[in-house]
C-alpha cells in the first residue's frame, strides 16, 4: 500500500496482515446483501392502490438520473404518507437549522437493479436517503468540549449519510465501537488516570464503569456482554497487560494475563470463548489467542487472517475488496477495487484529494472509508456492486469511526 504512514495504527495493522493473505483463496462466501433482505422485508408494502404522486415522479427521475437508468426500470415499492417533524423531511444534516413545524410528506422506496432505495420527501420538495441497507449501520465521531479540563470530548452517532446526529456519551478520550450498539469509552478523568466505560446505544443512555487504571488501549466486549477484555497499564512505570473482567463485577473478579515476550498492544477481539490479539512484535505483526477461563491460561499463536474482522475483506472465494492509499499528480487519492486470486483488479471507485484513516467492510457490499478530505474530517460509503460513491458529513467531527448498529434517529421508523 502507498503513502502508508497517514494510516492510523489500527488501520495499518489491519492492511498490512491483509496484504499478506490478500491473494489466498479463503473456502468462505459472505453473503453479499444478506442483510439487506431483512432491512428491505422490513419496509416493503404492495403499492397496487396507492396513488402515484407528481413528487414521487420526481423520486424516480432522480434515482434514474443516478444511475442511468429509465424511468420505467425503476419500481415503486412503498408511498407511505407520513408527517415529518420539521422541514428537514427525517434527514436532518449536521450543523444545519431547519424550520421547525410538521411537514406532511411521503416516505418512498424504490427498486433498481435488485436494490432498494430510500426518499424523503414534503409535498413539493425531496430527499435522498440512499440504499435502505446503509441504515442498518452508522457511524460515531467526536468533537472537543470546549474548556474541558481533561481534553475530552463528546461522543456522537449519525447515519452513513452524515445525517440524523445524537450525541451519545460526553466526555470521551477513545473509543471501541462493539456489536449490539455496544460502545467501550476510555475517559481521562485527571493526568494520571483513566476511566473504561460500556454504553449502549440502545435505551437509557447509561454507562456502566468497568475498570479505572493509568492508561487503557483497545478493548471488546463479548458476544453475550457479559465480560471484557482490554490492554491496560495500571500505573505510570508499568508494564502493559491483558485485563479480562465480567461486567458489573467489583475488581475482586478481574484477570490479568501478561503480554507474550516482545509483543506491544495492538488490536484485541473475542471469538467465542477464546480471546485474540494482533499485534506487533518487533518488525513483525503476529496474532495469539489465550482461553481466559482454564486453569493455566496460555498464549498460542494463531493465523492473523482469524482475527475477527480481517476475512470481511474477502467477497467470496476467489475476490477480495482491496481499499489503497495512492497519489496521483502528487495528491492523495484513495481507490477502492476488487481483486481476483489471478491478480486482475477492477477499479470501483476513487476519491481524489482524500487521505485514509480507516476503511470497513459493512454486509459485504458496502466500503466505509474514512479520513480528510482536503484536511477536513470526512467519510464516503462506497457500493461495490454499483460503484456509487454516498458521501457522508464533512468537517462535522473527528475520530469517525464505523458502528454495527442503525442511526438512533431513522427515517425508516420516523414519523409513521
Amino acid at each position: 500500500m502507498k503513502d502508508i504512514n497517514c494510516i492510523s495504527d489500527g488501520n495499518r495493522q489491519r492492511s498490512q496482515v491483509f496484504n499478506i493473505f490478500k491473494f489466498v483463496i479463503i473456502a468462505m462466501i459472505i453473503a453479499v446483501g444478506g442483510g439487506l433482505i431483512g432491512t428491505q422485508a422490513s419496509v416493503s408494502a404492495p403499492v397496487a392502490k396507492q396513488a402515484y404522486t407528481p413528487i414521487v415522479s420526481k423520486c424516480k427521475a432522480d434515482l434514474a438520473k443516478r444511475f442511468k437508468l429509465q424511468a420505467q426500470d425503476i419500481t415503486v415499492i412503498e408511498t407511505q404518507a407520513t408527517t415529518w417533524g420539521d422541514a428537514a423531511l427525517g434527514m436532518p444534516v449536521i450543523g444545519k437549522v431547519y424550520a421547525q413545524m410538521k411537514t406532511p410528506g411521503l416516505r418512498v422506496i424504490l427498486e433498481a437493479r435488485n436494490s432498494r432505495y430510500l426518499y424523503t420527501t414534503s409535498a413539493k420538495a425531496y430527499r435522498y436517503g440512499g440504499p435502505i441497507f446503509i441504515w442498518a449501520y452508522s457511524m460515531l465521531y467526536t468533537r472537543p468540549i470546549p474548556n474541558e479540563p481533561n481534553l475530552n470530548s463528546d461522543l456522537f452517532q449519525c447515519s452513513l449519510l452524515g445525517t440524523n446526529s445524537v450525541r451519545l456519551f460526553s466526555g470521551v478520550t477513545d473509543y471501541y465501537p462493539q456489536e449490539k450498539g455496544g460502545v467501550i469509552v476510555k475517559r481521562r478523568t485527571s493526568r494520571s488516570g483513566h476511566e473504561l466505560l460500556f454504553v449502549k446505544a440502545a435505551g437509557p443512555l447509561k454507562a456502566k464503569l468497568l475498570h479505572a487504571a493509568f492508561d487503557f488501549g483497545d478493548a471488546a466486549i463479548n458476544s453475550a456482554e457479559d465480560e471484557w477484555a482490554a490492554f491496560i497499564r495500571p500505573r505510570l512505570g508499568l508494564v502493559w497487560e491483558i485485563v479480562v473482567a465480567p461486567i458489573g463485577q467489583d475488581s475482586a473478579n478481574v484477570q490479568t494475563l501478561p503480554l507474550p515476550d516482545g509483543v506491544l498492544p495492538g488490536r484485541i477481539a473475542w471469538s467465542g470463548e477464546k480471546l485474540m490479539i494482533l499485534a506487533n512484535k518487533g518488525e513483525r505483526m503476529v496474532c495469539y489467542e489465550i482461553s481466559p477461563k482454564t486453569g493455566t491460561p496460555e498464549w498460542k499463536p494463531a493465523a492473523a487472517y482469524n482475527f475477527p474482522g480481517l476475512r470481511s475483506f474477502v467477497l467470496n472465494k476467489s475476490e477480495s475488496l482491496e481499499i489503497n492509499q495512492i497519489t496521483v499528480d502528487g495528491k492523495p487519492v484513495v481507490e477502492v477495487a476488487s481483486v481476483w486470486f489471478t491478480g486482475d483488479r477492477d477499479v470501483l471507485a476513487q476519491i481524489n484529494d482524500f487521505t485514509l484513516r480507516g476503511s470497513d467492510l459493512l454486509g459485504g457490499r458496502y466500503a466505509f472509508i474514512w479520513g480528510e478530505k482536503n484536511s477536513v474530517p470526512a467519510a464516503y460509503t462506497v457500493d461495490i456492486r454499483t460503484k456509487e460513491i454516498i458521501p457522508g458529513f464533512s468537517g462535522a467531527g473527528q475520530d469517525i469511526k464505523p458502528f454495527l448498529y442503525p442511526p438512533h434517529s431513522n427515517p425508516l421508523v420516523l414519523g409513521k
